[in-house]
């Protein structure tokens, strides 16, 4: 009877920001024409401004020195969100699993400790909304190096090769350089735009490819060929990677299913017989899920730091 009100409540609030969400949103035709002008910062989207609630709170937001990465961290991973309603999600996510313990087990302390998951629950789906865009960007990097090389090489110019990007491309590819297309249409330079594309992606090997431009357009040069020998090194790279990632995939499951093997059986003897969980959390032994939950993290990291070719 309790796993059924708790999720009466958790359907009813979930239900009350989505209401919230949309009369926040505004005129869809507005929405439509703003979303066809480029957003060239790191900052809110635009499509959200019409609200005047939702404009204050980003304003306030971005005199704070963290509201800067939360909006690098939405755009690279292409979040139609601002700082202030990631904000409230966040803490909608935390209070509704901070409630759901409650709930469910009458204690404080699992509601407590399902609010730290919620807590981190948002960050991690944009973190891997993040590395889903930024490996299909780079996959793609190497054949729009070479697309721009045709085109360079069939007498267009590189504006024009860049055009031919956004139209040929897959996503998100294609939509990134439209953008980049979009805003030199609206007065930024060709360097300032491409610096845009670097601080919206977040690609080394697009930085890479971004500076030879910026270079050869100071200094002069061979541009295909430049861009040619940059494309046959991502591609090595992208192979190498490829094949380290499939040679350390069993170790990267096995560190994933023991990381969370033991929070995954906590969530479920808790919820089984609250009672019987309840008695490791006692003030005398809390040093136990404590330093378990320290060793775990630490184990984690290391292996994830070996696996990834940082020592």
């Amino acid at each position: 009877m309790a796993l059924i009100i708790s999720l009466i409540i958790f359907f009813a609030i979930l239900s009350f920001f989505i209401g919230t969400y949309h009369l926040a949103a505004g005129d869809s035709k507005i929405e439509s024409r703003l979303e066809m002008v480029p957003n060239p910062t790191i900052h809110a989207n635009p499509r959200r401004q019409s609200n005047a609630l939702t404009q204050f709170l980003n304003r306030e937001l971005k005199r704070s020195g963290f509201a800067d990465k939360i909006a690098i961290d939405l755009t690279r991973a292409n979040l139609k969100l601002t700082v202030a309603e990631y904000i409230g999600l966040n803490i909608s996510v935390i209070l509704i699993a901070f409630f759901l313990g409650i709930l469910i087990t009458r204690r404080i302390i699992p509601g407590v400790a399902l609010a730290i998951v919620g807590a981190f629950l948002p960050r991690l789906y944009v973190r891997r909304r993040q590395s889903q865009r930024l490996k299909a960007f780079q996959d793609q990097l190497p054949d729009t190096l070479n697309l721009l090389v045709s085109s360079l090489k069939s007498g267009y110019g590189f504006l024009h090769a860049i055009e031919m990007v956004a139209q040929e491309m897959p996503e998100p590819s294609a939509e990134e350089f439209s953008k980049v297309v979009r805003e030199t249409a609206l007065g930024y330079s060709l360097p300032e735009a491409l610096g845009h594309l670097v601080q919206r992606v977040g690609s080394d090997d697009l930085e890479l490819a971004v500076t030879a431009i910026n270079v050869q357009h100071e200094v002069g040069g061979n541009l295909a060929e430049i861009l040619e020998t940059i494309s046959e090194t991502i591609q090595a790279r992208v192979r190498l990677k490829g094949e380290i990632a499939v040679m350390t995939t069993q170790q990267r499951m096995t560190g994933l299913i023991l990381s969370g093997m033991p929070f995954i059986l906590g969530t479920l003897l808790m919820l089984v017989n609250p009672e019987y969980m309840m008695v490791i959390f006692q003030r005398q032994w809390l040093f136990i899920p404590g330093g378990a939950i320290f060793m775990m993290v630490l184990g984690n990291l290391f292996m994830r730091r070996i696996l990834s070719q940082e020592f």
